[in-house]
């Protein structure tokens, strides 16, 4: 029988408390119940249920009604002087299926991540959401975005260096201008994003799916591993940006027209699948692919008049 009298050992510290469970013991969670581990930075956790009645403090038991919420919160802890928080990162963790939301205002040193389920494993925000101040090592994790309206979905201003967008899944509106709008950012990584069709028909499409902007801080830029359909795949936009160390590499790309356009050409463009609706002669500066053929290799172009052609060749397609 069990030991109704044994109870756990805990023990007073400067620093908390301490609980020891004896040999052989075991901590049972019950339907319903958790157990909380702490940020491993030190620095704080907040949580988001888009479903909840009424907004609460932020906590797994209470947490906030909106994004927005959790994002004033978190920025107002991560520069605490009394924290001394600036080299750490919080965390906001989004539960809930879909809610109508716009975000101005991005979280310092922040992770954002989708922990709820919509018709896809991930939260759904529908909104525009159009970023008015900078903000440094902002990293959006396993969401939805759905654009509510025409104009761009998410847009960056300058400065936003070490933005990361990881595994979401961006989804237009009626008509929808650009997926992503990065402006004069440096060391930003796209690793393994959708961004995709509106209710499965081409007549709803990014007009461009990723948009680099400006020229002064683009460099070490990493384009990886995402799906992007829409009219342009891949544009950088500026002829004179200092680029050098980006790299587009290892995505699937189906355009309308361009699937990539880098008018700096410093960016390296590898191990892509590209299709388009136009044509194609493989010379890098045609109506499918606009890039350095020197700073490429190992991709694959399907265009209107060739199927799975290796790109760059020596010579052209014709």
């Amino acid at each position: 029988m069990a030991d109704t009298t044994y109870q756990p050992k805990v023990y007073r510290k400067q620093g908390g408390d301490v609980m020891v469970i004896a040999a052989g013991g075991q901590i049972l969670v019950e339907p319903g119940g958790s157990v909380m581990g702490g940020n491993p930075t030190g620095a704080a956790d907040y949580f988001v249920d888009l479903n909840v009645s009424a907004t609460g403090d932020g906590s797994i038991n209470s947490p906030f009604a909106t994004i927005a919420e959790a994002i004033t919160a978190s920025n107002t802890s991560i520069g605490l002087t009394a924290n001394r928080w600036w080299a750490r990162r919080n965390r906001i963790f989004v539960m809930g299926d879909g809610i109508d939301e716009d975000l101005t205002v991005l979280p310092e040193k922040c992770d954002i991540i989708g922990c709820g389920s919509d018709l896809l494993p991930f939260p759904r925000i529908i909104g525009n959401h159009a970023f008015a101040a900078a903000a440094v090592g902002v990293r959006f994790i396993n969401l939805g975005f759905n654009a509510s309206a025409t104009g761009d979905l998410m847009s960056f201003v300058a400065a936003c260096h070490g933005l990361q967008i990881l595994y979401c899944f961006m989804y237009p509106g009626t008509t929808s201008a650009k997926a992503l709008k990065i402006t004069d950012s440096a060391h930003v990584r796209l690793i393994g994003n959708e961004i995709t069709v509106g209710a499965g028909n081409m007549a709803a499409i990014f007009g461009v799916g990723i948009s680099i902007e400006g020229k002064d801080s683009i460099h070490d830029t990493v384009i990886a591993g995402n799906r992007i359909t829409s009219t342009v795949g891949v544009a950088v936009v500026e002829a004179t940006a200092a680029a050098m160390g980006s790299r587009i590499e290892d995505n699937y790309i189906r355009a309308t027209g361009l699937t990539i356009d880098d008018k700096s050409d410093d960016f390296q463009v590898i191990n892509n699948i590209l299709i388009s609706d136009a044509a194609s002669d493989g010379s890098g500066a045609d109506a499918v692919v606009d890039c350095n053929i020197q700073l490429a290799a190992g991709n694959r172009v399907t265009s209107s008049d060739h199927v799975n052609a290796p790109f760059p060749i020596q010579g052209t397609l014709a």
